[in-house]
């Protein structure tokens, strides 16, 4: 996973990637770090994805653009373009699936 520190930052690191993912979140927030360390246990076993990581406390520009409005958040995208947002912590295994199955053009 790699930190974003700005919009721009983001929009610069996603291209040329299909399919990736932000996970905004607050490291001072107990489901936060639930969803880091869930998103961390699902990427190790699936590789099929870039995640990229924004700290609220840092990044101040991202919320408003993907209109978030409660972290964790974890957006996904195919080919620059949000195609999902899931909210709150979940199992590793659900978040393995939403990147393996959930990222759809058509969603």
């Amino acid at each position: 996973m790699q930190n974003v520190f700005s919009y721009i930052d983001f929009q610069q690191k996603i291209e040329g990637h299909d399919r990736a993912a932000l996970l905004i979140h607050n490291p001072e927030n107990e489901s936060s770090r639930c969803a880091f360390r869930s998103i961390a246990e699902a990427m190790h076993l699936s590789q099929t994805i870039s995640v990229f990581v924004a700290d609220v406390s840092q990044v101040q520009d991202i919320n408003p653009v993907y209109k978030i409005t409660s972290e964790p958040s974890l957006l996904l995208f195919v080919k620059g373009k949000l195609v999902n947002k899931v909210e709150g912590c979940h199992e590793s295994d659900y978040f393995k699936a939403v990147i393996n199955h959930g990222l759809s053009e058509n969603k």
